[in-house]
Parts: structure tokens; C-alpha cells; sequence
């Protein structure tokens, strides 16, 4: 018998729907929160926050449509921890965010937590722990979601994944207390003892002439933004923060900590040299400049292993691009006129305490004693007083789907990258 139209239509989305839930797959990784030791600069060992007994930290790897499953257990013994899966927006799943007080309780020492969710954004993105002053304890690395739908698929030929970050020798429970201390009444943020590609200091990435390479690269880094280079080649940017892009030429690019860039770089055709890319710390945030402190750090890109890695060159001036002038592939029209505006005020200031801290419309935040989901899903009508979720917790009530245009006016001479959750 011969199907009429509408149950043909009917077969079509089925099939449709049954394909792409044949393609998508469950992702799982089994963490184990460990401390490990670590030497990633040859200057100084120390205690490291690995997992499964080992550092550097695996990079997470799943393809848009997967369900990523994360089983994390404490193994630190001393310490509460999560894990935060930077950038992802958590449309539906926000309990997933990792984000302590906010959106779950801490995992304890010797306590299990699951991380469940569907991933629908592809692109560079990262995972680090949510607790306090934690990740730059070397509990961080980058995530990776791959789409074969990606408009540059195309385009080159292989993936390489480069993570920049600042690093310390002194833990962040020796650092905070002294960061916030009435002996640092001026709020001198602690300065990193080096910086690295991959967690290490020498950093060799094979090249093969003639081939393009797709480049996703994180600032995995607590504090300095970093200048990033490849002597003698051209980065062509297509994706920044999970946002493909209009491909953009540039020489130099700059990360302030957590950001994320891809791009693509076409190798030379030729072996006879290889070639230096750096890592340059910005030191506009550094109160004091030891003399001991290297605020670059070299890679090499090699094409032939037999040759000499040559030392990075000298640069006149620091020459990024403005990222003011990348256009969303997608070419999405703007919102429309924001129903709301917050406007917020950002300053550093002192406390009765003596020490300095940061403020937005003078409240500094205090995490609050039950997560602020926790909250939100158990006072029924009263979810929509602010006043429920703590005065210092600084909460907005916000209507479902309105547009939101939120203001930032930093009244501090620092530079201060912001971010949203979800």
C-alpha cells in the first residue's frame, strides 16, 4: 500500500531524528582528584592537584551532540573541589556548571559527584576546579568539541591543541591569605613565576611542510594575559570564545586568562629551518618585577628534528589585533533594545579588615550558605525577592527571555577580563 504525503513527511523526520541520535554518543571519563608532584617550569618542584595520579591533566574531547559523563571522586584528602566546564552555557542543565555555592556544593574529601549533560556548542573551551583560589594549582585543561558541520572543516588537516598559562611555585593556600591580608592593604595581586606552553617550558609541536593546522589555543592561566606569536607565520583566526568567525589575519593575538582562540596556520613548504612561537606575559598587573622571573616562554614549531631550535627573536612592539574587528561567521542580527539594564561599578577597595578586595556596586561578594540554585528551586513564589539569596551574594531577579543589557565601567587602572556563566 502507498503511503500518502503527510506520512511520508512523518517517516522523513523520523529517519531524520533517528540519524542524528545513531551519531551522538556518551563521552565518559573517570576522575580521580589527586596530589601529585610537578616540575613543569625545571625550577621548582611542588605539590600539584592532578588526576588519576598524574600531571598534566587530559584534554577533554567530545563532538557536538554528545552526552559528556564526568565522574569525578576527591582524592585530595585536604581539600573540597569541583569542576567547571568553562563556556558551556548549561541551557537546562545549570546544576551541571560546577560554580561552588552558586550552583552545587563543594565534593569533600572522599565524596563522588557526576557531571551529565548534552553538548550543543562546538568549539575551544576548558575545565577547572570552582573552589576558591584552586585551579591554579593545576587543576585545569582545555575541552575540546569537535562538529563536522564546521564551516572550516575543510580547511586543514590536522588539530593541535595549545594551552598558555602563568605559573606559581607557592600554593594558593599560601598565597590567598597573604593577598588578602592588612599587610597588602593596596591589593598586590601575587606575580607568577613563569609562564608555559602545555604545562612545560620547551614545548615542540611537529610540523609537516605544506600542511594546514587547525590551532585551538586556551589561556588556561590564574592572573597575566598573554601575547602569543609564531615567528615568521600568519595565524588565521576562525573561532574566539566558541564563536566561529570571518577568518582574520594576524600576527600577534592576546589571551587574558580564560579566553580561548582557534586558528589556522599553513606551514611552510619547505625543512630547512624551524621556527620560534612565544608566549609574552603582560606585566601591566604585576606590582613588582623579580629579577628572577622570565615573562616569556618559547615553543618550537619543528620540521625536522635534526636541525636547531633557534632562540626567539627580539620584537620592536607588541602588535595584537584588536578583537573588536572579528565578525560572528554566523552573522546573527543584535538583540533589540534591552528591556533591563544593569549597570555595574567595579572597584578595589579596603574592608575594616585592612585588606583590599573588589566590589561591584560596592558589595563584595560572600559566598552564600546554601547554593543559589538550591535556593531558587525550593522557595516557590518567593524565588523572586532577592533578598532571599543574601544581601552580599549581590543577586538579580531577572524575567525568563528578557534582553538584559548589563554594564560594566571598571574604575580600576587594571585591566579585568568578565564572564558570564550560562
Amino acid at each position: 500500500m502507498a503511503l500518502s504525503h503527510p506520512y511520508l513527511y512523518i517517516l522523513s523526520i523520523s529517519l531524520a531524528i533517528f540519524s542524528l541520535l545513531a551519531d551522538a554518543k556518551v563521552v565518559t571519563y573517570d576522575f580521580n582528584v589527586t596530589w601529585v608532584r610537578a616540575n613543569p617550569d625545571g625550577q621548582f618542584e611542588r605539590a600539584t592537584i592532578g588526576i588519576n595520579n598524574a600531571w598534566p591533566l587530559p584534554v577533554i574531547e567530545a563532538e557536538v551532540g554528545d552526552t559528556l559523563v564526568v565522574n569525578v571522586e576527591n582524592g585530595l584528602g585536604n581539600a573540597t573541589t569541583s569542576l567547571h566546564f568553562h563556556g558551556l552555557y548549561q541551557n537546562g542543565t545549570t546544576e551541571m556548571d560546577g560554580a561552588l555555592e552558586v550552583t552545587q556544593c563543594g565534593i569533600v574529601p572522599g565524596g563522588t559527584f557526576k557531571y551529565n549533560f548534552t553538548i550543543d556548542q562546538p568549539g575551544t573551551y576548558w575545565y577547572h576546579s570552582h573552589f576558591r583560589g584552586q585551579y591554579p594549582d593545576g587543576i585545569r585543561a582545555p575541552l575540546i568539541i569537535t562538529d563536522p558541520k564546521s564551516p572550516f572543516k575543510d580547511m586543514y588537516d590536522e588539530e593541535v591543541v595549545l594551552s598558555v598559562s602563568d605559573w606559581y611555585h607557592d600554593q594558593m593556600t599560601d598565597l590567598i591569605p597573604k593577598f588578602l591580608n592588612k599587610a597588602n592593604p593596596t591589593g598586590a595581586e601575587p606575580v607568577p613565576d613563569s609562564a608555559l606552553f602545555n604545562d612545560t617550558q620547551d614545548l615542540q609541536v611537529k610540523i609537516e611542510p605544506g600542511k594546514t593546522y587547525l590551532f585551538r589555543m586556551v589561556n588556561i592561566g590564574a592572573f597575566a594575559g598573554q601575547r602569543v606569536w609564531f615567528e615568521d607565520h600568519t595565524m588565521k583566526i576562525v573561532e574566539v570564545d566558541g564563536i566561529y568567525t570571518d577568518p582574520y589575519e594576524a600576527d600577534m593575538i592576546y589571551l587574558t586568562a580564560a579566553q580561548r582562540y582557534s586558528f589556522l596556520l599553513t606551514a611552510k613548504n619547505a625543512t630547512s629551518a624551524n621556527y620560534a612561537f612565544v608566549g609574552s606575559m603582560d606585566t601591566d598587573l604585576f606590582d613588582s618585577f623579580p629579577d628572577t622571573l622570565n615573562y616569556n616562554v618559547t615553543g618550537w614549531l619543528v620540521y625536522d628534528q635534526s636541525k636547531s631550535l633557534p632562540e626567539a627573536k627580539l620584537v620592536d612592539e607588541f602588535t595584537e589585533i584588536d578583537d573588536f574587528d572579528l565578525v560572528p561567521y554566523d552573522k546573527e542580527p543584535l538583540l533589540g533594545d534591552a528591556d533591563q539594564t544593569i549597570t555595574l561599578e567595579v572597584v578595589m577597595d579596603n574592608l575594616n579588615d585592612g585588606a583590599n578586595y573588589a566590589f561591584f556596586n560596592n558589595i563584595t561578594y560572600k559566598p552564600p550558605k546554601v547554593p543559589t540554585l538550591y535556593t531558587a528551586l525550593t522557595s516557590g513564589t518567593t524565588a523572586t525577592n532577592p533578598v532571599i539569596y543574601g544581601e552580599f551574594s549581590h543577586p538579580f531577579v531577572l524575567p525568563h527571555n528578557q534582553i538584559i543589557d548589563i554594564v560594566i565601567n571598571n574604575n580600576d587602572p587594571g585591566k579585568h577580563p568578565f564572564h558570564l556563566h550560562g
